[in-house]
């Protein structure tokens, strides 16, 4: 199930138990990543990345939770299209993983970020001018599902106001 953490890099979305192969795919957790992609594919912006990504970039996933081929051929080319157009350092497997302990990155001999925190950073940079990543739950297509995750995380007064 997707859930709201904060990280000494501020808050982000998350998912619980992984996406794509070999994953539990929870609902919840595809549809976080499934609306976080087409945030990433569908900014003005990224029509390059689109154009390099393929089918795969350029078409819009229906954000419904259900894992297929399409939801797995666009995490992979997220994965890649952020390694090579920002030389950020993220594994190209395929899947999307939580964060381990509030950690953004994978241990290891080349410090690796997590897809789910590069997700995070795009939604934010594109669309909230690096708000807290919560705000995306006034956006009109924000999936409806996912409101219950966000407002498990806000405190009551925040939940429904823009000036929280």
């Amino acid at each position: 199930m997707a859930k709201v953490i904060e990280t000494s890099d501020g808050t982000m979305l998350t998912v619980e138990m992984g996406v794509g192969p070999g994953r539990a795919n929870n609902r919840d957790d595809v549809t976080l990543v499934q609306y976080l992609l087409n945030l990433y594919f569908q900014h003005p912006n990224q029509a390059r990345v689109r154009q390099l990504g393929g089918t795969a970039a350029s078409r819009k996933l229906v954000v419904d939770g259900i894992i297929g081929p399409r939801t797995n051929a666009a995490i992979l080319a997220f994965q890649n299209a952020i390694c090579a157009t920002d030389n950020a350092r993220v594994i190209c497997d395929g899947r999307v993983d939580k964060l381990r302990n509030e950690q953004v990155v994978v241990a290891g001999a080349d410090m690796q970020l997590y897809t789910i925190f590069e997700l995070n950073n795009y939604a934010c940079a594109l669309y909230l001018e690096d708000e807290d990543i919560t705000w995306l739950r006034f956006r009109s297509d924000f999936p409806s599902r996912l409101l219950p995750v966000v407002n498990r995380f806000l405190p009551a007064w925040a939940q429904w106001s823009r000036s929280a």
